[in-house]
């Protein structure tokens, strides 16, 4: 029986973990005529940002796969690691780190979608998962 890749299958767990946690923040302010708003949405998880349902799957079938030593479990970090920069990245459309402002007779409005540390946190475990899945799998064809 092949030796358990801990840190692969913590990495996993990390992944899962995370899009539990804030990945982005949504806040608009404007102002006109003396008067003034602002809204922040707090921070809004990966699950309900739709992405991190796919990302949770992906991380609970790597640990798995990390779990049985199955030879292509890098493919599923490695899926994630790209769901997760594409988000931070705004490849589909959405963007976390974005700004929009407009000025206009007077008035000024801002809108700004902020990543969040469990985005961040995503990207970096599945990154470790990946790479220690690699690792795991070349130190195998090597014996």
């Amino acid at each position: 029986m092949a030796k358990l890749n801990y840190i692969a299958l913590g990495a996993a767990g990390l992944s899962a973990f995370s899009v539990f946690l804030p990945w982005v923040e949504a806040s608009t302010s404007a102002s006109f005529g003396g008067y003034s708003s602002s809204y922040s949405t707090g921070g809004i998880s990966g699950i309900a940002t739709g992405l991190g349902v796919f990302g949770l799957m992906a991380a609970l079938a790597g640990g798995y796969m990390a779990f049985k030593n199955i030879k292509f479990a890098f493919i599923a970090g490695a899926i994630n690691l790209l769901n997760g920069l594409a988000y931070m990245f705004g490849w589909f459309g959405a963007k976390a780190g974005s700004s929009i402002s407009s000025d206009f007779g007077g008035g000024y409005a801002k809108s700004s979608v902020d990543p969040q540390i469990g985005l961040y946190l995503f990207v970096l475990s599945s990154l470790i998962f990946v790479i220690f899945t690699l690792k795991n799998l070349k130190g195998e064809k090597t014996l």
